[in-house]
């Protein structure tokens, strides 16, 4: 069982924000993750323990599942690094070009191409240049 708490969510927001993907989420994602950290937000109690008034930190978790699984998706996108984004967006155009090789008649010198699509280095290039 995955378990959601207020470090984990501050975490990834901190190093959401500094790689700049915090501007990427849709706002109905942001509000959700708002309020996931204010509801989990730890608090001072102050008890009685031992005869003595102290002060405890008392803080929520979030364990439902489905809510655990779209924060999961949000702190997948928070902390995808440049290269993760560039070789996503390398992949889904030499997915596209392989397609549309497959669908017309191929001649013989666009057979290395698609070795090339194969390559992690040139779908590399594929994502950055475009």
């Amino acid at each position: 069982m995955v378990v959601v708490t207020h470090t984990m969510l501050w975490e990834n927001r901190r190093k959401g924000l500094i790689r700049g993907n915090w501007r990427v989420l849709s706002g109905k994602e942001k509000a959700l993750y708002s309020v996931s950290l204010a509801y989990t937000k730890p608090k001072w109690r102050k008890v009685l323990l031992n005869g003595q008034r102290q002060k405890i930190e008392v803080s929520r978790t979030i364990v439902e599942t489905r809510l655990v699984q779209k924060l999961e998706e949000l702190f997948v996108k928070l902390l995808e690094t440049r290269s993760v984004r560039i070789l996503k967006r390398g992949q889904a155009k030499a997915s596209a070009l392989l397609h549309r090789l497959e669908q017309m008649s191929v001649a013989c010198w666009l057979v290395g191409l698609k070795d090339w699509l194969k390559d992690p280095v040139y779908i590399f290039w594929l994502g950055a240049v475009g």
